[in-house]
């Protein structure tokens, strides 16, 4: 869902991340207000988020890295953590099968 700042006061502010254009829309995940250039508009989110999100559900910003795949993971798609290693739902769940 693409959210537009309109009218007053608002429309003036400047993109938080660029800080030079004036902020248009406002990212779904984090909230902060960006620029054209600074948000993807079929997603619905700024850049920062954009480059920060779950490679596997890409819906929500990743907490680390797949120690078997690589691919950054949200809490949600983390099947395995034992506070510093971290494993996906579909490496853990391939490495299962494999060993069953």
């Amino acid at each position: 869902m693409m959210k537009k700042l309109i009218g007053g006061s608002e429309s003036s502010l400047k993109c938080e991340i660029c800080e030079e254009r004036e902020a248009q829309y406002v990212c779904r995940i984090c909230g902060r207000r960006v620029c054209e250039d600074d948000y993807s508009r079929e997603k619905g989110i700024c850049k920062v988020c954009e480059m920060s999100i779950c490679e596997i559900c890409k819906r929500h910003l990743a907490v680390g890295k797949c120690e078997k795949c690589g691919r950054i993971i949200c809490e949600e798609c983390t099947a395995y953590f034992d506070g510093a290693r971290r494993i996906c739902k579909e490496c853990f769940t391939s490495f299962s099968s494999y060993h069953s």
